[in-house]
């Protein structure tokens, strides 16, 4: 069986990371290491994760790009596993993904997510995965980007690209990595069966943080590929998102936990914090 390693990033989430570590001890099939990369935590984050028996590391560099590079680097596992820490994966994920990975032929994947604080988790995840599933390559149905909420990626491929990675500020860390690892030739699968639970809290943001963070995914495209296919795609999802902005607001349910825990970041890559 292939060893699995789970990197979870966290930057003060000590509100969301007990559910999600327990969601992982949980696991039909456990995963072999579990590695909380502390960003810089100024809450009780590292406590909760300590209290669960895993492995915490610390990258001072702030950014979920460094934590997750710092963690991704350490992991031992022939997979590694990356979610947030208001991910919440059901008990069979792990065992999905040994299975997934059989196939030696993928080398990376993600997956549809269902927003466990939404008045209507069922119908968004629907459309969610909808949209998300149209997001392919062509004819060859690959993808170029990864969504960091719900990742698999093998060591061997996170090795072949890690030293091509960006670090810039103004796109996404995941979207990043699925281009690289596009570009390089490693076969990204978009895997229906690997279903995760998370937060939709992003949408707490103000209407112009919550633009801003959609267009990271148009200037990352722009930057590596140019303004073709990927960007006029990313151009059509941010609009329909944009649309959709107030009735996700509405739909939001903010007294779960992920909504009393820190608001989302304005620019994960950054550090900064968004208004509510």
């Amino acid at each position: 069986m292939a060893r699995i390693t789970v990197v979870v990033p966290a930057f003060d989430e000590q509100g969301v990371i007990g559910p999600c570590l327990d969601a992982l001890h949980a696991q039909t099939e456990p995963a072999d290491e579990i590695i909380v990369v502390d960003n810089n935590s100024a809450d009780g984050t590292v406590a909760e994760a300590l209290l669960r028996g895993v492995v915490v590391l610390h990258e001072v560099r702030q950014g979920v790009q460094h934590a997750r590079n710092t963690g991704f680097d350490a992991a031992t596992g022939d997979l590694i596993v990356r979610i947030d820490a208001d991910t919440r994966l059901p008990p069979n994920y792990l065992a999905q993904v040994r299975a997934f990975f059989a196939d030696p032929a993928v080398d990376a994947a993600t997956g549809p997510v269902r927003y466990y604080d939404s008045a209507m988790p069922g119908v968004v995840a629907r459309g969610d995965a909808m949209l998300r599933g149209l997001c392919s390559v062509g004819r060859s149905r690959r993808l170029d980007w990864v969504f960091g909420a719900n990742m698999v990626i093998r060591r061997t491929a996170w090795q072949a690209v890690s030293p091509a990675l960006c670090v810039a500020e103004h796109m996404h860390e995941d979207l990043d990595l699925g281009i690289h690892l596009h570009r390089g030739g490693h076969a990204v699968h978009y895997a229906r069966i690997l279903v995760a639970e998370t937060s939709a809290r992003r949408i707490r943001s103000d209407y112009r943080s919550f633009r801003q963070y959609l267009l990271m995914t148009e200037r990352g495209y722009a930057d590596h590929l140019g303004r073709g296919g990927s960007f006029a795609r990313a151009w059509v999802m941010a609009r329909v998102l944009l649309i959709g902005y107030p009735l996700m607001r509405r739909l939001h349910r903010p007294d779960d936990e992920a909504g009393r825990c820190r608001v989302a970041r304005k620019n994960p890559m950054a550090g900064q914090v968004a208004a509510p």
